[in-house]
């Protein structure tokens, strides 16, 4: 059967995998969890009970209604299938998906995990590290730069709901709190004197992540992490890249014509530029709620229990693109992936500075603007 042609199929044969696979739920290995002698360290639990869950109480507990967990279903049980996953390791999907879910909207540890379903914590741990392997390799399908059409359609949006012309979506960095690294602890100490990671994030006016970058130590502050991003060599490098449009940052990113931040303020502002700022600081306040919404309802990131960065990188990875799966609702979107080039820094000093120039000028014109709608 080819599971590309229908989804419908595709979920027809995920239920009958579902079946075949749980048959012997209860007897998979979990010795290393219970001592020899003694009986099972998990009560039983009803899992049909969890299966058959309706809304709103399936979303209250796994942050996503049940079409869209069914859409989320479908389209992991797919890329298990194609990455030969389903025959290799023969998981439950459907249960594997609601202990992967759990986990990231909860805080328990893999213990309390495993109480709360009935299986042992060698059990859940090694699903939910194949889900979330699952989910980082859908990264490219889910968080992508958005086409020139829907580049037209957000700056649209921001401009009638906020004034700002010309924004197709606003950036800030965001900390991931982590444990304490065994090496070069000292790079990922924050301002906050919290260890934790970085994330640079773009979001559109749905809250959409368009662009990430990850694992800057927390040490590393917004500005450098830009500066090695693929973004910013893109536009940079790249004079037609967002052709004409502009991200919205606040004052720790540098000034260019893609990217406009507020005016300094040195006691001395005009009316004009005071309404500048208090107009993009409006539009650029959807970034901060969708990093907000990111960790509000994906708690696993508030922190990571954790001292391997390639599994910590997982872990952000797959709360983001689940956070773009439940807003698309399972649809995948239009829009072209572009490629970061390898950066050369003896030039990047001058292009830094045209672009700057550039970006002075835009935000001049666009400050008169807005004085005139006042």
């Amino acid at each position: 059967m080819d599971f590309d042609d229908d989804d419908d199929a595709v979920a027809d044969v995920l239920q009958v995998l579902h079946v075949l696979l749980t048959l012997d739920e209860d007897n998979d290995d979990d010795n290393n969890l219970v001592p020899r002698g003694e009986g099972r360290s998990y009560p039983n639990v009803d899992m049909e009970w969890w299966s058959s869950l309706q809304d709103p109480y399936f979303k209250s507990h796994f942050r996503m209604d049940r079409t869209c967990y069914e859409a989320l279903l479908v389209t992991v049980g797919r890329h298990m299938y194609d990455t030969g996953r389903i025959r290799r390791q023969g998981l439950p999907i459907s249960y594997a998906l609601m202990y992967t879910l759990w986990s990231l909207a909860n805080p328990d540890t893999f213990r309390s995990t495993g109480v709360t379903f009935g299986k042992g914590r060698g059990s859940i741990h090694n699903q939910y590290r194949t889900i979330i392997e699952v989910l980082r390799e859908l990264r490219g399908r889910y968080i992508k730069w958005p086409s020139n059409r829907e580049m037209a359609r957000t700056a649209r949006i921001f401009e009638d709901r906020y004034g700002y012309p010309q924004v197709v979506g606003c950036i800030d960095g965001c900390h991931i709190p982590i444990m304490k690294p065994s090496e070069q602890p000292q790079q990922f100490l924050n301002r906050h004197h919290q260890y934790s990671l970085l994330l640079q994030g773009v979001c559109d006016d749905r809250l959409l992540f368009r662009d990430v970058f990850l694992g800057q130590p927390g040490a590393v502050g917004d500005a450098r992490t830009f500066r090695r991003s693929p973004l910013s060599q893109s536009m940079l490098r790249h004079r037609d890249f967002m052709d004409g449009f502009h991200l919205l940052g606040d004052g720790a990113y540098p000034l260019t014509d893609k990217l406009l931040i507020p005016y300094k303020d040195y006691g001395n502002m005009t009316v004009r530029q005071r309404a500048h700022n208090r107009t993009l600081s409006q539009c650029r306040s959807a970034i901060e709620r969708a990093f907000a919404l990111l960790k509000g309802k994906w708690r696993r990131l508030k922190y990571l229990p954790s001292y391997c960065l390639d599994y910590q990188l997982d872990h952000i990875m797959a709360c983001l693109v689940l956070h773009n799966f439940v807003i698309l609702h399972g649809d995948d979107c239009d829009g072209e992936e572009y490629e970061g080039l390898e950066r050369d820094e003896g030039d990047y000093v001058q292009l830094m500075e045209a672009a700057k120039i550039r970006g002075e000028n835009k935000r001049w014109y666009i400050s008169a603007m807005i004085m005139l709608d006042l």
